[in-house]
């Protein structure tokens, strides 16, 4: 009967008035939307978002400062107003706190600053009609987009820049009053000072605690300072006293047995783990630090953690093959046992690379294509491949060091191109001539690499070739005129550059051009460069500047004999090219 009922719940909306004639009353009414507690905040336009993190901040502030309801009654509504925010690129273990802390910034400096009258704020039927994508907060940078792809997709959130810079934000208008109309005076700090999840303002308001004791340092309350520092000290006590005894259990146990259990380091390093995590939670959720401190907290806690997993799995996985032997019977330095052990120094390696891949997921480094390597290369250490070992530690070298990237332009060995992938064996590059070339990455740690794609400034150097006949003030009043352009040009390092009169060259005065541009690859350097040129060109129509050809003039005289006495003769005619 449950399974017939939950079809007929999935079964389409039209097919209601049968379900309600054969099942009568004994069918589920759905509650109203504004009491259910599944419903989404609106952010269909960026008025309903707005309206949706407002709406439920404040409902927020009036529950943290009833003393008759608990702070834990605020979580629901400051997660809906966490919805209302962009946090693609948070690191999934900040995102929870992050997303609460930027929700109550961005209403702080709402309070401060003020919103535009409502009908001005863009509605679904505005967004559709004026097919707006974004919407910024006038006279602010709080900007509001909406999301193109993804689960969120057509939700209008504050955008990522908005989630990185609320606190910049809040820091230039904390000593901003507050508006009368709508305010929720101090609702972010009131969440600082509050133990555990949600907001007490009695924690805030100094009724909890005498005023020493909430005062803040480097953005955190004293009591928070004490309380994490009794209890990390406590656990490094505990998990040293562990340890020593376990290692000196161990050593008596090794004495009497005559081979290493190592169990007993196991469990000291499964309750420093456990400590780890417990703290690392007592900080993060009860002692409730906040801001920058919580990440950088959170960082260290996260290292800590991985580590301690780190060493427990390398303890266990080197004693799993001895067990194994010892049941099995098998000789201690036989193939059979050494391939034993091998197999699992490879699963160590692999598992601790996953593990720290994973740990910078979490703390948002960009760890994956630094350690994608890692299990290959120790295969290949095993194996003892001499040429392959060089090519892996080289693609490794290249991870770490990061000579270049890919997509980046560079010269290697006489090679110029485009780099197109970065494999464990080689180097692919893309020349300028469509070819693709590998270069083994044992190569490429020695060789010297000039990378193109990383300079800051492009330079542009070239001569200008005007006529002899120029006269000078009309060439100083052009390579002034050059200057200007180059001032002119927005692309243009304004610092360093030189255009003079540089040379009395066979057939022109010539100009040097030397200066720098400011662009992200070389398709946008070829567009600058043409704008800057373009613009010298026709400064030089405007000033009546001519730029020379190659041109020679070759005077013939006459034999002596054919000449007349009392006369001489001579041609001229210009020559190009030579």
């Amino acid at each position: 009967m449950g399974l017939l009922f939950a079809l007929f719940l999935w079964l389409p909306l039209a097919g209601q008035p049968l379900l309600a004639e054969e099942f009568g009353d004994r069918l589920p009414t759905a509650i109203a939307p504004a009491i259910n507690p599944l419903r989404p905040p609106d952010t269909s336009s960026p008025r309903a978002t707005i309206t949706s993190l407002i709406l439920n901040l404040d409902r927020v502030y009036l529950i943290g400062k009833d003393p008759e309801q608990p702070g834990r009654e605020t979580i629901q509504p400051l997660r809906r107003a966490v919805r209302t925010l962009d946090l693609s690129e948070v690191p999934r273990a900040f995102t929870e706190g992050v997303g609460v802390e930027v929700a109550l910034l961005l209403k702080e400096v709402i309070d401060r600053v003020g919103l535009p009258p409502y009908a001005s704020i863009p509605d679904a039927e505005q967004v559709e009609r004026e097919d707006l994508t974004q919407w910024r907060i006038p006279n602010t940078e709080i900007l509001l987009q909406q999301v193109q792809e993804g689960p969120r997709a057509g939700a209008w959130l504050f955008s990522v820049d908005t989630v990185d810079r609320a606190e910049d934000f809040f820091a230039s208008v904390e000593d901003l009053p507050y508006l009368q109309q709508g305010s929720t005076p101090g609702i972010y700090r009131a969440y600082t000072l509050t133990p555990g999840t949600g907001i007490d303002f009695t924690w805030a308001d100094n009724q909890a605690l005498p005023p020493w004791l909430a005062g803040e340092w480097l953005g955190q309350a004293v009591w928070q300072w004490l309380a994490a520092a009794v209890a990390v000290i406590g656990a490094i006590a505990i998990a040293l006293l562990v340890y020593r005894l376990a290692r000196r259990a161990e050593r008596r146990a090794k004495a009497k047995l005559g081979r290493e259990t190592r169990w007993r380091t196991m469990a000291a390093l499964v309750l420093a783990l456990l400590l780890a995590v417990g703290v690392h939670a007592l900080i993060g959720w009860q002692i409730n630090f906040t801001g920058s401190m919580l990440q950088s907290i959170a960082r260290v806690f996260v290292v800590i953690e991985y580590s301690l997993l780190a060493w427990l799995v390398a303890v266990v996985f080197s004693r799993i093959p001895e067990v194994i032997i010892r049941s099995r019977r098998l000789r201690s330095r036989g193939i059979d046992s050494q391939l034993l052990r091998l197999g699992f120094k490879l699963l160590i390696v692999i598992a601790i690379a996953a593990m720290v891949i994973d740990a910078a997921d979490r703390i948002g480094l960009p760890a994956y294509s630094v350690l994608t390597g890692l299990g290959v290369g120790s295969l290949a250490i095993a194996l003892a491949a001499r040429e392959t070992l060089a090519n892996l530690l080289g693609s490794i070298a290249i991870m770490l060091d990061r000579p270049f990237a890919i997509g980046d332009w560079i010269k290697l060995n006489g090679v110029e191109g485009t780099v197109e992938d970065i494999g464990f064996r080689s180097t692919r590059i893309r020349t300028f001539y469509d070819s693709e070339l590998s270069v083994p990455n044992s190569s490429t740690m020695t060789a010297t690499i000039d990378n193109m794609g990383r300079r800051t400034y492009r330079r542009v150097y070239t001569r200008l070739a005007i006529r002899y006949d120029t006269p000078p003030e009309r060439v100083e009043a052009f390579v002034e005129g050059i200057k200007a352009v180059i001032m002119a040009t927005p692309s243009t390092r304004k610092d360093y550059f030189h255009v003079v009169l540089n040379d009395f060259a066979p057939s022109s005065l010539d100009i040097m051009l030397y200066f720098f541009l400011q662009v992200p690859d070389w398709s946008a350097e070829l567009i600058e460069r043409q704008r800057v040129l373009l613009e010298i060109v026709r400064l030089a129509e405007r000033l009546e500047v001519k730029f020379a050809f190659p041109t020679q003039t070759v005077e013939i005289e006459r034999l002596p004999e054919l000449s007349h006495p009392h006369s001489s003769s001579s041609a001229e005619w210009p020559r190009t090219n030579g």
